[in-house]
């Protein structure tokens, strides 16, 4: 009974092993199903923006920043005062109290009004650069954590086929050492790495889970602890022409913010300036006389002689804050070049990488594998041999899986320098989608 057994299992261990190699011959695509419920990036997004703190206080600032704005041209108020002499006192007998209302109006020089105005648009323009660049950031924090949720998928895909091979040929090998036909040290082995690839499915397990509540603390949803995204992991990516990335460096919002920041500063010091003029006051002033039934009217003009205050601190601080942001500027230019070039740099070698491992690597362990497989067949190879080809099948495919990984994440990291993507348009509409239906 011995060989027809031994005939059974070994036909059983072909089966499992050729389709094991058949599906992994497919090594453009990877065999994770997207979740059939959950949010997809762009709704990802939306929640992020909409729910983050950091873009509500920016917000807030924007609307405290229009008003500003809207006032900025508005003159001094003017002053109404009231006066009462000849109260009390050693005074002759034909003295009599006097009342006297006066106005007074301060008119303002030096252009201030304008340059309060062109100060509160730049401060309005630095905000809005300022919401798109802490925007691009919780973006790409985002798109990270939306990838490693995919990734984790597709890891655990992975893993769950090795657990299956190495139970499978565990189960073959237990028989065969029961039938005398291997030493009993390679079931030892054989269940040893059942063990391990089963802990190590429980490892990915939780890391996908801990990857799905990293996502909502990112998106920050007070209602949901976790959350299940819908989507596959892209394996192909569009990489643009470098020279146009360069090109397109004078449009990323990095250096806008930069140059708001110069124009603030710039509005800033010409404030200052202004304000280093002295405003005179007019005042109009009504004078009576109860006792002779006497009115008086009189007109004043005042002038602040600038002999000892003339602005100069906040001169000087405007001027230094100036001279700050335009350096900051040409600092930022430089490191902005450079950060795309590197980035860019990375994704086409990521790209290449990926594209290597795809055409060249996966392919030939898949011939190496059938190889094995056909050997096998006619007593050439030992199982020793089927178990070392099936793992480094499954060794170049998740090498192939890190590699579409870092060419994903190279593709965020230029996306952020480049500015995109934008804000979504309904990021401040409450009607957006609950979260509800992704809960697991």
């Amino acid at each position: 009974m011995r060989i027809p057994r031994f005939a059974f299992i070994t036909l059983l261990l072909l089966s499992n092993l050729w389709i094991m190699a058949m599906s992994l011959a497919q090594a453009a695509g990877f065999s994770a199903v997207p979740a059939s419920e959950g949010l997809s990036l762009e709704e990802v997004l939306t929640h992020a923006a909409r729910n983050r703190q950091e873009l509500k206080s920016i917000r807030a600032d924007l609307d405290a920043a229009a008003i500003k704005l809207k006032h900025a041209g508005l003159p001094p108020n003017p002053e109404l005062g009231l006066e009462w002499d000849n109260l009390g006192g050693n005074l002759p007998t034909d003295d009599v109290r006097e009342t006297v209302v006066s106005l007074r109006q301060t008119i303002e020089t030096g252009g201030k009004p304008s340059a309060r105005r062109l100060k509160a648009k730049a401060e309005a323009s630095w905000l809005q650069q300022e919401q798109t660049t802490v925007w691009l950031d919780i973006a790409a924090e985002t798109r990270m954590a939306y990838l490693e949720i995919l990734g984790g998928r597709e890891r655990l895909v992975l893993q769950q086929e090795a657990e299956q091979i190495a139970s499978e040929l565990a189960d073959i090998t237990r028989e065969r050492v029961a039938a005398g036909e291997l030493a009993a040290t390679e079931e030892t082995r054989a269940e040893a790495r059942r063990a391990e690839t089963r802990a190590e499915t429980q490892k990915l397990k939780r890391l996908l889970a801990e990857a799905e509540l990293n996502l909502a603390a990112i998106l920050a949803e007070p209602d949901n602890v976790t959350v299940t995204v819908a989507g596959i992991l892209p394996q192909e990516v569009s990489i643009p022409d470098r020279e146009m990335v360069l090109t397109g460096m004078e449009a990323s919002p990095l250096l806008a913010l930069r140059r708001s920041e110069a124009q603030l500063a710039s509005s800033g010091l010409a404030l200052e300036q202004s304000n280093a003029w002295a405003d005179p006051s007019l005042s109009l002033a009504l004078r009576e006389i109860p006792g002779k039934d006497g009115r008086a009217v009189s007109v004043g003009l005042s002038i602040p002689l600038p002999f000892f205050q003339r602005n100069q601190s906040a001169l000087a601080e405007a001027g230094a804050m100036e001279r700050k942001a335009t350096t900051n500027h040409a600092a930022t230019e430089r490191r902005l070049r450079t950060e795309l070039i590197k980035a860019h740099t990375v994704l086409v070698a990521t790209d290449q990488e990926a594209r290597t491992l795809r055409t060249e690597v996966l392919s030939r362990t898949n011939e190496a594998a059938e190889s094995v497989l056909e050997g096998f067949r006619v007593g050439k190879f030992r199982y020793s041999d089927v178990l070392e080809a099936s793992q480094s099948q499954m060794t170049a495919k998740a090498r192939y899986l890190d590699a579409i990984l870092d060419l994903n994440r190279a593709a965020i990291s230029l996306d952020r320098l480049l500015g995109k993507p934008a804000i979504p348009e309904g990021a401040n509409n409450s009607t957006v989608s609950s979260l509800d239906r992704s809960k697991p």
